[in-house]
């Protein structure tokens, strides 16, 4: 379950890096921003990997 957790806050930070960069910041930092949330997916793709890997013992 704490995977699954892990990959909705991963998620949830994506939204909103997304929507600070677009109305916050008039979409001067778009590339920092898309920088980030690409990385924030490659954590989230970790997280369910292990969530994948956990569940499939059981």
């Amino acid at each position: 379950m704490k995977h699954l957790i892990g990959m909705y806050i991963v998620i949830a930070i994506i939204v909103f890096v997304n929507l600070t960069s677009e109305f916050i910041f008039n979409s001067e930092y778009s590339a920092i921003a898309s920088w980030l949330m690409g990385m924030l997916f490659l954590f989230g793709t970790i997280f369910f990997a292990n969530a994948r890997y956990y569940l499939s013992e059981k």
